[in-house]
């Protein structure tokens, strides 16, 4: 299947981060405790996500404004509308994210489905155990 790595460490923090392969564009939001990826295009009128800003956990279009909750990718200004969450793992120091093409074909979504499927991808980040 195809997919994208990248070191964890070039992952900023509540900074979107656009990453390419075989023509396809992901958007990589990295919480305090949490990696999320979607494709990087607004289901509105297609801006680039990675080009808008994050603050509190909500990624803002630069287009139109369209807000998107960065763990679920519901749209917060259109509930129809959302962002399908992509695949992602961490396996030591790298992110994995996987890149299915059904991914990248729909626009509008479903919020219940939206939710499962962002519960099943989302990846938690483990905190060192203090001593």
């Amino acid at each position: 299947m195809p997919h994208i790595e990248v070191k964890l460490e070039a992952i900023p923090v509540d900074k979107p981060l656009r990453l390419e392969h075989a023509g396809r564009a992901v958007v990589v939001i990295r919480s305090a405790d949490r990696i999320t990826a979607f494709p990087d295009s607004c289901p509105h009128a297609r801006w680039r996500l990675s080009d808008g800003e994050v603050t509190d956990g909500i990624l803002e279009c630069p287009g139109h404004g369209w807000e998107f909750d960065v763990t679920t990718g519901a749209c917060l200004t259109v509930p129809a509308y959302c962002l399908k969450p992509l695949a992602v793992c961490i396996e030591t120091d790298c992110v994995r994210i996987e890149l299915q093409q059904s991914d990248f074909a729909s626009r509008r979504c479903d919020p219940a489905s939206q939710i499962l499927a962002s519960q099943s991808r989302e990846l938690e980040i483990a905190k060192p155990v203090p001593a």
